[in-house]
């Protein structure tokens, strides 16, 4: 009888060690990591195209994603926007300020 009391609270243990370490990552994606700063975005006036020859990839603030800095579709961000890892590298702000040629 001990055997088995024994076994069933070492199976209690190790599953419920499992679900402590599992629960955190349930539900987890990669957009889950993406944020916006809204509120910068109004007031810049954000607009997911260029205007003309301005766009983020031509600004100074643009920052490139490190692991994949020619990537459209990669997720990129920018100085004015704190806390924003979704600016496309063909977006468009009233922050823009040209690179030096």
């Amino acid at each position: 009888m001990e055997k088995g009391i024994k076994q069933s609270r070492r199976q209690l243990l190790k599953m419920g060690s499992i679900a402590i370490v599992a629960a955190p990552m349930a539900g987890f994606t990669t957009s889950a990591f993406a944020k916006k700063n809204t509120a910068v975005r109004t007031a810049l006036h954000f607009q997911d195209h260029p205007n003309g020859e301005k766009e983020c990839n031509r600004c100074m603030n643009f920052i490139p994603n490190k692991d994949k800095p020619t990537d459209p579709g990669a997720v990129h961000g920018c100085k004015l926007y704190p806390g924003d890892d979704e600016i496309c590298p063909t977006c468009y702000c009233n922050g823009f300020v040209a690179k030096p040629k």
